[in-house]
């Protein structure tokens, strides 16, 4: 816990204030910034001021007055620093190089399906890390790695659907080396950090469901997300054999990977969820099962969890309008009165939402800290 008797901790703090106001709203002046974080305009002008010196902030034009002084518009150097945010899905590793605002500047796309070792997805990034470094002036402040995985403090991956980091203990290490701060993070998590970090307004008390791949969900609160894997293993079914070991879990007709359990029941082939869009008149009722069974379970879930709205991301949210529509209406249908008209909304992000959240979260992690602005201000 910082101490605030400290005048270093208390300058930090209103330092990640600044930089916060400036990124939800650039071009406020010095005295537009004092009052819409509350710091007087001596010591203001010193944070500004150092921020300047720093490169962190730039001075623009003038502002239109009509009485007194005009003020200078401020914003933050996009090209100050970089992070680097990595997605490592089932078959392909995504890694990404963002401004300090978020922004993608350069990415590239690996396929991990002739891996045969953990050492294999580090050469991997650290070629990529390797470009990025060398193309871009800007210095990186961290990097997340992404990993469709629970990862305990110690940095060990658990229950991984990555059998060759599942159980890793040490892949964390193999980074070591780097001149800036790694981190592993669910994939959920970040997911979820994504749409945090750029909504107009705080996402408060907010199920977010990732359906993608493998099904997941996660409780949005005020500063902190919640997650949880046992959203994708909700009783659905009576047929279809789950990775858990159980029989009929929602993600076994829901996921990607119940879409090809379910293909191979029907057309004995395995099927992804993009191919039997593209097959739309002989796949349908198969996507349909799967919007029916996501509505039914978001009604338990949103029923245990007291969330005041549900935020669908992932790869599969990216399907055509009518089976988005087809699971809203179904959850109308099955809700009790009172739910029947709970907000549902479609990610922004759709399928990007981990690659983009691994940056994000990177960005968060060693640059922003503004959870831990909106648990300080919580507390006081």
């Amino acid at each position: 816990m910082l101490n605030f008797s400290k005048p270093e901790n208390a300058r930090y703090i209103n330092r990640l204030k600044v930089v916060n106001a400036l990124r939800a709203k650039s071009g406020l002046s010095r005295a537009q910034l004092a009052k819409e974080i509350n710091i007087n305009k001596v010591s203001m002008g010193e944070i500004v001021q150092g921020l300047v010196d720093e490169g962190i902030i730039t001075e623009g034009v003038k502002q239109e007055s009509a009485k007194g002084r005009p003020g200078t518009c401020l914003s933050l150097n996009e090209s100050h620093a970089s992070a680097i945010g990595v997605d490592i899905s089932t078959r392909v590793i995504t890694i990404t190089l963002f401004s300090l605002l978020g922004t993608p500047i350069r990415m590239e796309r690996y396929p991990s399906s002739d891996f045969t070792c953990d050492t294999d997805y580090f050469d991997t990034i650290n070629a990529a890390v390797e470009k990025f470094t060398s193309f871009s002036a800007s210095p990186v402040i961290g990097m997340c790695i992404a990993l469709n995985a629970n990862i305990s403090p110690e940095g060990r991956i658990t229950s991984s659907f990555l059998p060759l980091l599942n159980d890793n203990s040490h892949f964390i290490s193999l980074f070591s080396g780097y001149p800036f701060p790694v981190i592993l993070a669910p994939a959920l998590i970040c997911a979820a950090e994504a749409e945090r970090f750029y909504f107009e307004s705080t996402l408060e008390n907010m199920l977010f469901i990732n359906w993608g791949e493998h099904l997941s969900s996660a409780l949005i609160l005020r500063d902190r997300i919640i997650p949880s894997m046992n959203f994708a293993h909700i009783p659905m079914l009576k047929r279809n054999v789950c990775h858990c070991g159980s029989v009929g879990c929602l993600e076994t007709i829901a996921s990607g990977y119940g879409l090809r359990l379910e293909s191979e029941r029907e057309f004995g082939v395995s099927m992804t969820g993009r191919e039997m869009i593209k097959q739309k008149d002989k796949c349908s009722a198969i996507l349909m099962r799967a919007a029916e069974a996501l509505a039914k379970a978001l009604v338990f879930s949103l029923c245990a969890t007291g969330a005041n709205a549900a935020l669908i991301g992932g790869g599969l949210s990216n399907l055509p309008d009518e089976y988005f529509a087809y699971m809203l209406d179904v959850f109308s249908k099955s809700a009790a009165v009172p739910y029947r008209d709970f907000p549902i909304y479609r990610s922004y992000y759709k399928e990007k939402g981990t690659v983009q959240g691994a940056g994000l979260t990177a960005l968060e992690e060693f640059f922003y800290r503004k959870n831990l602005l909106l648990k300080l201000n919580d507390a006081v």
